[in-house]
This record gives structure tokens, sequence and C-alpha cells, in this order.
């Protein structure tokens, strides 16, 4: 039995091996749903073999982190997360393989044979994960090759809607998407002073307090954890008088909108974070089911 064990275990470190040695590009991605989808895309359009995919699982526009490549700084996102943000902290306990301190390490041993590929938005979160992974590989000899999507579109004709230009990776229509990963996915490479601009920021984001980042005026800034309250009241306010009656409306309407007239990237649990806090102050009141958003209703308190 052990010996059939330690052949079958030999039989996938060399196929892991032979892997490795297909793999041309090691491509990084800060959503593991992002993740699915390009690995899906490159596939599409022939690339599988030769690319490694690997991703966070971490939303960085919201919760703390300061001196995030730190044991310390990591615990303190954890704590904050189990105090905050209950769904995000089971959702990254499950996948450990993509848990910050086990994409640290894997960033810091990629080969320098490899073409890194940084994929991201404009977006809060894209933009500081892009400095991360920009500090994480600040001893990097060879260049760091970047996807923006967002710009992609806005300098290329692939944009079938001629909307307003995603500023995240799921709001890309699927045909587009394949288009880019095809015609863009080996990335521009980063000169030295674009590189050593993203590890100063990153350094400046990390030595601060915030939870909340938005990007604005094409940088990353952090901003009061109550920043998006305001809004929150706004668009139940306008969601309700569409309503008429003045009732009640679904907590998932109310994301929704805030999404796509804020235009900013923030995690879903942290604007219902701040909806609860809303309900505790008696600003808000509520009716339904409170883990599940659009089995929720939400309006403005009549006290």
């Amino acid at each position: 039995m052990y010996k059939l064990i330690e052949h079958h275990a030999e039989i996938v470190h060399h196929e892991r091996l032979q892997e490795e040695n297909l793999q041309t590009h090691v491509h990084i991605i800060f959503s593991l749903s992002n993740a699915g989808s390009l690995k899906v895309a490159l596939s599409q359009v022939g690339k599988r073999e030769k690319s490694r995919v690997l991703a966070f699982n971490d939303c960085f526009s919201t919760g703390p982190i300061r001196d995030l490549s730190t044991a310390e700084g990591q615990q303190r996102r954890q704590f904050w997360l189990i105090e905050h943000d209950r769904d995000s902290y089971f959702y990254n306990i499950i996948n450990k393989d993509h848990q910050i301190e086990r994409m640290i390490k894997m960033l810091k041993t990629i080969s320098e044979s490899k073409t890194v590929v940084i994929w991201c938005a404009d977006n809060a979160h894209d933009q500081t994960g892009l400095r991360f992974a920009s500090y994480l590989l600040r001893e990097r000899k060879r260049p760091v090759h970047v996807v923006n999507v967002t710009q992609i579109l806005k300098e290329s004709s692939l944009q079938q809607n001629k909307g307003e230009t995603p500023v995240y990776q799921p709001r890309i229509e699927r045909g587009t998407y394949i288009d880019i990963v095809k015609n863009y996915g080996d990335g521009i490479p980063l000169d030295s002073d674009t590189r050593k601009r993203y590890e100063s920021e990153w350094l400046e984001l990390a030595g601060q307090d915030h939870v909340l980042r938005f990007w604005e005026e094409d940088r990353v800034i952090g901003c009061e954890e109550d920043r998006m309250d305001a809004l929150i009241l706004q668009t139940v306010a306008e969601l309700q008088e569409q309503h008429h009656s003045g009732d009640l409306v679904k907590a998932g309407d109310v994301l929704d909108s805030i999404f796509e007239i804020s235009r900013q990237y923030v995690s879903y649990s942290y604007i219902m974070y701040r909806i609860w806090f809303l309900v505790s102050e008696g600003i808000l009141t509520f009716k339904g089911l409170p883990g599940f958003p659009h089995q929720l209703a939400i309006g403005l308190s009549k006290a």
C-alpha cells in the first residue's frame, strides 16, 4: 500500500513538473471568479497549457491593509473581517490556497523564466491589488506586464456597447473579454519608474488605517468608513419614491443601484455592514431575512 501511494505521488509530481515546464506565462488576478473567467478564455484562445493563473481571494478596496505583507497585518485584517464581514472571512478561510500568506510565497517564487502578467481594471480593488503585487515582485529582474481591461476598452474598438466603460471585469461582455485575452493577453511591460511608483504607492496605502478605498482621479484614496452612507440613504429614498407608496425596497435593488451609480468596486458585504449600522442607528428600518439581500427589504425610518 505504501509503495502504491509513493508511486502515485511520484506520478503526480512528475506531471506537475511537466505542466510547469510547458508554462511560459503566470497571470495574477484579484478574484476567484475573474480567475475562472480568465482560465476559460485562455482555453478558448489556445493559451491555457502555457498559462498558470494565480488568484488572490480578497477585496482590497475594503478592510485594513496596514502592513499586509506581514503576519501581523494579515491577522489584523482577519480580525476585522470576523467582526465586520463574516461572509468574506468564511469564503477566505475555505480557500486556503488563495489566502494572502500563501499568495505572497507563490509570487516570490515565480521563476525569472516566466512572463508575469497582472490583470486589473480601473477600480480601487484591482488597483490596490496591482500595487500590492508590484511590491511583492519588487526583486524581480524581468519586466512585469499589466493588462488593464478598462484602458484597453477605452483605447480600442473592442467595446460593443458604447455606453460607459466597465470598471470591473465581470461587466465585460464574454465575447469582448475573449478578444482582450486573445489580442492583449501578454500585457504591457511596466517601465522601471512606474514599477517604483506602484511600490511606493503600496507602502503609502499599507501605512494607513483606512478600511475603505475608492478609485478617484486615477489614484487609490483612503476614505472614511462612512463614506458610502449618504449614497445608501439617497438610493433608498429614490427607490422608495419610485414605488410612490413609500414601501420598503429590496436590499438587493439598493446594492445594484449603488454599484451602478458609484462605479466603485466595493464588496456587497461591506455595503450591507453599513446598512446594518444605519439600521442600528435608527436611520433605516428593515423587514425580512438579514442574511439574504434579495429577501430583505429596507427603508428610511419614519421615527
